[in-house]
C-alpha cells in the first residue's frame, strides 16, 4: 500500500512539473514572437520605411516580452536599440547594461559604447569599444571613425 501511495504522490508531482514547464515554454514562445516582431519593426524604422513614432508600440511589446522571459538577452538589446533610434541615450544605456548582466557579449559592449559616445562620454565609450574589439577583433570595422583612431 505504501508503494502505491508513494507512486501516486510522485505521479502528481511529475504532472505538476510538466504543467509548469509547459506554461514556461508557452511564455517563452510568446516572448520570442514579440521580440521577433519588435526587431522587424525596428529594421523597418531604421530603413525609413515606417515612421519612428511606431517605436513606442515596440517598447510596450518588449516590456511584455521581458515579463514573459526575463533571461532572454535579445529583449534588453532590442530595447536599447529602440532608444538608440529615438536618440535617448540614458534608457538605451540602462537596457544595454541589463543585457550585459544577462550575457556579456562583444556586440553589447559595442552598442553600449555607441550610446556613451552619443552622450558625449568619450572615455567610457572608448573603454567599451576596446573591450568589444578585444572580444571580437572584427568589430574594429564598425567603430565610429573618431574612435577607430583612438584604439
Amino acid at each position: 500500500m505504501k508503494g502505491r501511495t508513494l507512486a501516486a504522490i510522485l505521479t502528481v508531482v511529475l504532472l505538476l512539473a510538466l504543467v509548469g514547464q509547459t506554461m514556461r515554454w508557452r511564455d517563452r514562445l510568446t516572448a520570442s514572437r514579440l521580440l521577433a516582431n519588435a526587431e522587424a519593426l525596428t529594421l523597418a524604422v531604421a530603413a525609413g520605411q515606417i515612421p519612428p513614432r511606431a517605436l513606442a508600440d515596440n517598447l510596450e511589446a518588449l516590456r511584455q516580452a521581458a515579463a514573459l522571459d526575463a533571461v532572454q538577452v535579445g529583449i534588453p538589446i532590442a530595447r536599447g536599440s529602440q532608444y538608440l533610434l529615438m536618440s535617448r541615450p540614458e534608457p538605451a544605456e540602462q537596457a544595454y547594461l541589463e543585457a550585459l548582466r544577462l550575457e556579456p557579449k562583444s556586440e553589447i559592449y559595442l552598442d553600449l559604447g555607441r550610446v556613451q559616445w552619443m552622450a558625449g562620454r568619450r572615455e567610457e565609450a572608448l573603454r567599451n569599444f576596446a573591450l568589444a574589439v578585444r572580444l571580437d577583433p572584427g568589430l574594429v570595422r564598425v567603430l565610429p571613425t573618431e574612435a577607430s583612431g583612438a584604439q
